[in-house]
């Protein structure tokens, strides 16, 4: 992939998009491929991880990391919510939420729980995190990013008991669909919930690195994690992963 400076992006036109370098950051990749799958032209910069990002941090106004999308003149935004709805805005030919407003409320509150605050990759990263932590030798923008993203006591001691939870009404959920003939979360069709559980499976199963080449020294934060959470991690949902991926995403995968 092709990077060009964090300058022409934040000064530049149409679409544009902020990815964390090197590493496999799920929102980032799932906005990523969801501008691809909408035939959505985009310039692309790097985050650098763990870096003080000046440029960047100067132009959104926080320190809330990638992926940062802006489009022309418009302030850039962060959260996956807003992303989601910019690129439905832009493309609204191939749409990632459904016409339906049950299935809309649907597609929105699964792909929350995958993303959102107190969500399934919140509490995984506090399971990520957790390790580093507690051997007391993180680097300091390791432990500056940990803190950033804000947690109590109790919400580390659950985390792995709220991911199994969310993993198992996932898995439920597909098994259904797979039932009753289709291999989507939400209908008949793809939406952005399925994008979204590609990326974030990374997380839980993480690809081999000729289709996730990320840094080797990073690969055991995303592979380490308890028996039971990895025994949660039901194969349908790495059959929906493998599916979505091999038709909607780039692989290898591109940071």
């Amino acid at each position: 992939m092709e990077y060009v400076s964090p300058s022409e992006v934040i000064n530049g036109d149409g679409l544009r998009l902020v990815l964390l370098q090197y590493m496999p950051s799920p929102w980032g990749q799932a906005a990523k491929a969801m501008m691809e799958y909408k035939g959505l032209s985009y310039t692309a910069a790097p985050w650098e991880g763990g870096g003080a990002n000046e440029e960047l941090v100067a132009w959104t106004g926080n320190n809330n990391g990638a992926p940062i999308v802006a489009w022309n003149d418009e302030a850039p935004i962060t959260r996956w919510d807003d992303i989601l709805f910019l690129l439905e805005r832009l493309a609204p030919e191939k749409p990632l939420l459904p016409d339906s407003r049950r299935d809309r409320m649907r597609v929105l509150g699964l792909s929350h729980e995958i993303c959102g605050p107190l969500g399934l990759a919140w509490n995984r990263r506090l399971s990520m995190f957790a390790p580093m932590l507690a051997s007391g030798q993180a680097p300091e923008g390791f432990v500056l990013m940990a803190k950033k993203y804000g947690s109590t006591e109790e919400d580390v001691v659950r985390a792995d008991e709220r991911q199994i939870a969310t993993l198992k009404v996932l898995a439920g959920i597909l098994k259904a669909q797979e039932s009753a003939g289709s291999g989507f979360f939400i209908g008949e069709s793809v939406t952005a919930v399925d994008f979204y559980w590609a990326a974030f499976s990374n997380l839980f199963d993480l690809l081999p690195p000729e289709k996730c080449p990320m840094p080797e020294q990073g690969r055991p934060m995303f592979t380490t994690m308890a028996d039971d959470l990895r025994a949660a991690v039901d194969p349908i949902l790495i059959e929906h992963r493998d599916r979505i991926m091999a038709a909607h995403f780039k692989i290898p995968m591109e940071m």
